[in-house]
Parts: C-alpha cells; sequence; structure tokens
C-alpha cells in the first residue's frame, strides 16, 4: 500500500472517530448527524462553484447519498442504544469484511498475500473490541450500520474513479445527502427539537462538519491509489481513537480485552504497511 494512501487513511480515521464522538454525546443524535452534513455541503460549496459538479459520476452520487441517509439514520439508533465504544467497533469492523467478499466476487479491487493477513488482522481485532462490552444492545442496529457503510464505500470506490476530480465529488455527495436527511430530520424530531439542538450545539456540529468531510475526503483519495478493500480496512483503525475518546470523554470501562484487540489492529496496520 503506498505510503501516501497510509497516511491519508491514518487521518481519516482520526476524523472519523472525532466527528462519531460528537454524534455519541450530542442530546439529539439524528440532528447531529444531519447538522454536520449539512454544515460540511455549506462549508465546501465553493468546491462545485469552483470546479464544476461531476455530471459524469451522477448515478454513483445519487445512489450513494441514498445510503448514506439511511446509514447515518441507523448510526444515530445505534448511538441512541449502545456505548461508542462497542457500536462503532462492530459497524465499521463488519464493513471491511462485506466489503473484502465483494473482492472475491469481482465488484472491486482483490487483496492479496500480506495484504490478506493484514485485513483478517484488522477486522478480527475490531470485532474483539466491540464483544468486549457488557451489553449487546443495539448490535442489530450496529450491523446494519456496517452493511450500509460496505454498500455506500463500494459504489463510492466506483464513482469517484468515474469522477474528474475528489474534491467536487466529495463535496457533491455531501450536498445531496444534506438534502436527504434534512427533511428526514424535521420528520422525525420535529422543527422545535431540530432548532433547540442547533442552538446549544452548533459549534460541535461545525467542527464534526468540517471532521467528517475531510475523513471522506481523504478516504476517496487514497481510493485512487490503493486497493479499496486495503483502504476501508485501514481505515478501520479509527475504532482505537474511538476507543479512547469513550473511555476519556464518555467514561467507558475498558479492560484488557479492548488492549488486546487494540494491539492486534495496530499489528494489522503495521502488516499492511509492509505490503507496499
Amino acid at each position: 500500500m503506498p505510503a501516501a494512501a497510509l497516511v491519508a487513511v491514518l487521518v481519516a480515521a482520526l476524523l472519523h472517530a472525532s466527528w462519531n464522538l460528537v454524534v455519541k454525546s450530542s442530546s439529539e443524535r439524528l440532528v447531529a448527524a444531519t447538522a454536520q452534513v449539512v454544515l460540511a455541503s455549506l462549508l465546501f460549496s465553493p468546491v462545485l462553484i469552483w470546479l464544476g459538479p461531476p455530471f459524469e459520476a451522477t448515478p454513483y452520487l445519487l445512489a450513494s447519498a441514498v445510503v448514506q441517509v439511511g446509514y447515518l439514520f441507523a448510526l444515530a439508533a445505534s448511538y441512541d442504544r449502545a456505548d461508542l465504544s462497542f457500536v462503532y467497533p462492530i459497524a465499521r469492523g463488519s464493513a471491511p469484511v462485506l466489503i473484502a467478499l465483494g473482492a472475491l466476487v469481482g465488484l472491486i479491487d482483490p487483496a492479496t498475500g500480506l495484504c490478506c493477513l493484514a485485513l483478517a488482522l484488522i477486522c478480527g481485532g475490531v470485532v474483539m473490541l466491540g464483544l468486549s462490552a457488557p451489553s449487546h444492545q443495539g448490535l442489530g442496529w450496529a450491523l446494519l450500520t456496517g452493511f450500509l457503510i460496505a454498500t455506500y464505500v463500494t459504489i463510492d470506490g466506483a464513482g469517484v474513479r468515474k469522477a474528474e476530480d475528489v474534491l467536487a465529488y466529495t463535496a457533491a455527495l455531501f450536498l445531496i445527502s444534506a438534502m436527504l436527511l434534512v427533511p428526514l430530520a424535521l420528520i422525525t424530531r420535529g422543527g422545535e427539537v431540530v432548532r433547540e439542538a442547533l442552538r446549544v450545539e452548533w459549534k460541535r456540529h461545525l467542527f464534526a462538519g468540517a471532521a467528517s468531510l475531510g475523513s471522506y475526503g481523504l478516504l476517496l483519495f487514497a481510493s485512487r491509489l490503493a486497493p479499496l478493500s486495503l483502504v476501508s480496512a485501514a481505515r478501520e483503525t479509527a475504532v482505537v481513537f474511538a476507543t479512547a475518546g469513550g473511555w476519556w470523554f464518555l467514561d467507558e470501562r475498558v479492560g484488557r480485552t479492548r488492549i488486546l484487540a487494540t494491539t492486534i489492529i495496530t499489528a494489522g496496520v503495521v502488516v499492511l504497511a509492509l505490503s507496499r
């Protein structure tokens, strides 16, 4: 895996864990997820004006946006029911396994040799990390989240290669997703609840929106340099950051099993780097 791709994915992992921490710690999690997407789309709207919409990737953008909305709804529902350090590893850990299965049937770039070992270590570590939680409440929602992650990553892996510019693709994706999420949040939560949540927590959502867009943009950049199954697996190191954030900021318990799982994930990243 090229060094540039690995660095991009690790930074994306940190940013991704950060915005998930904001969603989990918010009073209204679906509103928080929606606000971040909306703010990110507004913040980076000049990209579309400057570069122009990537019309050549329109089918991929529309399909991915629909899946992204379902993913964020499932993620919010998961965080309503369980800890960050449980939901995040299960959701993120199941996604690269599904993506790797897609590679086996020829849907995306396959991984071979040491890359497969790295994939196994990272996925095994994140699953162990998730299963170390004392309660499995929210497991179904977390697994659904993982399935939707695998779906939109696969769509975008193909879409970004059709687009002329990765930044234009990312900005367009956030804009379309925002247009779908706003009515969903208003219908399911109510206008007054949405307004109050935004008034109290808008600064946090602004930060998280920028982090979310930066994370996904880096992921798409890396997917142009390395096989998609490896890019997705490497970003699952975000569970290390998410677990640390859950322990430090949310007072979630971290025992020996989670430390072991983190070690396995780290070993997977080392193998991934050696497989270049």
